[in-house]
């Protein structure tokens, strides 16, 4: 099968398909970025980018650009409603939290604007020899390699793989960003205020933002019409310390955003088809427990560039290898977190605290140095560059 790396189209320009095209640039690649908006953009609030992205975008030399744009997080407190101190965990390498729109407009930016095609929304694909893709425009192209990258309600994975179904948590999220007096306490501190059936978290974005996420299991969310969403928190959260509070009542009713969480259940046996290869949300998505959903795709994109520049027959499945453990790792971990942290139960809610005041530090450090593990990527590089030397 002819898997010649000459053209390669590259459907999603998200934060993990920009970072793919990047890649494919600094590697001298020949590729197209396809993405549905007419400009490259993220309505999405923040986002926590950990030393394993971090070091990835320094080899694409961005990392000094991205860190200007974010705020470093030093340190995790857990805590209860009323924030009593819990657990403080001191991250063992570096942490930021950055706007999304801010990574998409440095990535895009290092980009060729002959290299990208916007106003292309995809609605059909045909996967034999070549790779098809079919726009709304009534346009098309054609590829040897496609990549894709069009999140979890990817249209091509439900083509390729339509087997592979979208799993609820039944819980409901909101995201916010306000501006905030950001002392001392709040600088580089990344706080989780667990109250029962309710979880409220923030850390800075900068110097004066700070954003916010609140969940709360579906089948308690019981807004009516003519409630706004602000007032529905406020009443929600009114048990919470008072600084929660007032993240609330500072940030715009237009600001906040909604979704349920939602991941991809790791049972897939392939990431690849033919001659289309998938990345990030689009084949493993996961809740943002870890914060480690734009991070993993980060991986995808720089670790299946490099096995494309080897220009190996056997690329997609060396990619495939070398990222399934970790990544099914973090998804169930990310989903095992997230249906622990809310409980109905006041005795569940009791187990809860004293699990997360006791667990052992070296417990949390290890799982956190086990995330921003990437060993594999520069083994790979290594072998990749002896293999030429030689």
């Amino acid at each position: 099968m002819n898997r010649s790396v000459n053209k390669i189209g590259i459907i999603g320009g998200g934060i993990g398909g920009l970072t793919m095209a990047l890649t494919l640039k600094r590697n001298n690649l020949d590729f197209k970025i396809y993405e549905k908006s007419n400009a490259f953009k993220d309505v999405g609030a923040g986002i926590g980018i950990s030393s394993n992205a971090f070091k990835i975008f320094d080899k694409l030399n961005v990392g000094d650009i991205l860190r200007k744009r974010g705020h470093y997080i030093k340190k995790t407190i857990l805590a209860t409603e009323k924030l009593k101190t819990l657990k403080e965990i001191p991250f063992p390498e570096e942490v930021y939290c950055i706007h999304r729109a801010s990574i998409i407009d440095v990535l895009s930016n290092e980009l060729d604007k002959n290299s990208c095609e916007l106003n292309k929304e995809l609605i059909n694909i045909e996967n034999n020899d070549t790779a098809k893709a079919y726009f709304k425009d009534n346009t098309n192209a054609e590829f040897n390699t496609l990549i894709a990258s069009d999140g979890i309600h990817s249209i091509i994975r439900k083509t390729i793989f339509p087997e592979t179904k979208i799993r609820k948590t039944n819980q409901v999220i909101w995201r916010g960003i306000t501006d905030f007096d950001i002392n001392s306490d709040l600088k580089h501190t990344y706080y989780e205020l667990f109250e029962g059936s309710l979880r409220f978290l923030f850390l800075p974005i900068s110097d004066t933002k700070i954003f916010w996420l609140a969940v709360q299991e579906k089948k308690n969310f019981n807004k009516d019409s003519s409630t706004s969403l602000k007032a529905y928190l406020l009443k929600s959260y009114q048990n919470f310390d008072s600084i929660v509070l007032d993240m609330l009542h500072k940030t715009e009713e237009n600001d906040i955003l909604e979704n349920e969480l939602e991941d991809l259940k790791p049972n897939y046996k392939n990431w690849f088809k033919n001659n289309t290869v998938f990345i990030g949300d689009s084949i493993h998505a996961t809740t943002p427990n870890l914060a480690q959903g734009a991070c993993q795709a980060i991986e995808d994109a720089y670790t299946l560039g490099i096995c494309l520049k080897n220009n190996k027959e056997n690329a997609f499945s060396e990619y495939q290898n070398l990222r399934l453990k970790k990544v099914e790792y973090i998804v169930k971990q990310s989903w095992m977190i997230g249906k622990m942290s809310l409980t109905n139960n006041s005795l569940q809610k009791k187990l809860l605290h004293l699990m997360l005041k006791y667990l052992p530090e070296k417990q949390y450090q290890k799982r956190f140095k086990r995330l921003i593990d990437i060993e594999y990527i520069n083994k790979l590089e290594n072998t990749k560059a002896k293999t030429v030397y030689n």
